[in-house]
C-alpha cells in the first residue's frame, strides 16, 4: 500500500499564484496524494478560484476558515481536515517540481522529517538560486522546505504552536519532531520558494527581538542545543568556570 501523502496549502488573497501551486501538485508523479487547501477568508478571489481549480480533482479539498485566524491557527485547521500518514506544506505562492513527493518518499525511507534542498524563484517564477541545506544539526534546523513528516511523529509532540502569532509554527513544529525522532536530509532541490515583497516567513520578527520567544518551541531547543538563555539572549555561563564569583578549583 503506498503512503499517502497530505500536503497542506494555506492561502490569503494569493490570487496571483494559487494556481500555479495547485497546478505544481496537480503535475506530481507520484500519484497518492491529496492537498488540502485551507483559505483564510480572502476576498480577492483566491477561495474562488481554488473552488474552480479543484473541480474534477477528487484529490483536492477546499476549506475555509470560519473567520480570519491567521497562519499558526489555520495551519492546525487544515491539519484537522488531511487524512495521510505521511504529511507536508507547500504554500499558496510557492510551488513543487513535478517530481518532489516522489523523491522525497523515496528519501525518507525510515525516518519521521525528512527535508530537502530547494530553489529560490522571483515574482515571476524565474529560479534565480539553488540552496542546498547542508547543516543539519538540530541546533540550527528549524525551518526546512520542503519538509515531510509522519503522522506519528506529529502525534507525540504538541503539533503546531497556535500560541504563535508569528508565521513560525512550521519551524516550531519540525524542532519539536527532531528532538525526539531520526531526521534525514533529501539531497535535491524540490521546493520553489518564492521571494516577494509578501513573504509571511520573510517579514517576521527575528528571533532576538521576538516577543514569543517564551512560548516558541524553536528558541527553546535552540538555546538547550546552543547553551544559550533564550530568553535574555546571552551565553549560559559554563558551571565549571564560576559558582557564586569563586573560581573552580578544579580549572
Amino acid at each position: 500500500m503506498k503512503d499517502l501523502v497530505s500536503i497542506i496549502m494555506l492561502s490569503y488573497n494569493g490570487v496571483t499564484y494559487i494556481k500555479e501551486a495547485i497546478d505544481s501538485i496537480k503535475a506530481q508523479t507520484y500519484p497518492n496524494w491529496e492537498l488540502i487547501i485551507s483559505d483564510d477568508g480572502s476576498n480577492d478571489g483566491t477561495y474562488e478560484l481554488s473552488l474552480v481549480l479543484a473541480k474534477d480533482e477528487p484529490r483536492i479539498k477546499v476549506v475555509q476558515t470560519p473567520k480570519r485566524l491567521g497562519i499558526p491557527k489555520n495551519r492546525k485547521f487544515a491539519f484537522g481536515h488531511t487524512t495521510g500518514n505521511k504529511i507536508c506544506h507547500v504554500d499558496g505562492d510557492d510551488a513543487l517540481f513535478p517530481h518532489s513527493i516522489e523523491y522525497m518518499l523515496k528519501g525518507m525511507k525510515d525516518f519521521d522529517l525528512a527535508f530537502s534542498d530547494l530553489a529560490w524563484m522571483d515574482k515571476n517564477s524565474n529560479i534565480f538560486q539553488y540552496h542546498a541545506n547542508v547543516d543539519t544539526e538540530l541546533k540550527n534546523l528549524g525551518w526546512r522546505h520542503l519538509s515531510m513528516y509522519t503522522r506519528k511523529a506529529y502525534e507525540n509532540t504538541n503539533g503546531y504552536n497556535d500560541n504563535l502569532i508569528s508565521a513560525c509554527e512550521d519551524g516550531d513544529l519540525f524542532m519539536q519532531i527532531a528532538e525526539k525522532y531520526k531526521y534525514v536530509r533529501v539531497q535535491h532541490a524540490l521546493y520553489k520558494y518564492r521571494m516577494h515583497d509578501n513573504n509571511a516567513s520573510v517579514n517576521n520578527k527575528k528571533c532576538e527581538t521576538c516577543t514569543e520567544k517564551p512560548i516558541c518551541n524553536y528558541i527553546r531547543v535552540w538555546g538547550k542545543e546552543n547553551n544559550w538563555d533564550p530568553i535574555n539572549w546571552v551565553p549560559k555561563t559554563p558551571l565549571n568556570l564560576f559558582v557564586s564569583g569563586v573560581k573552580n578549583n578544579h580549572d
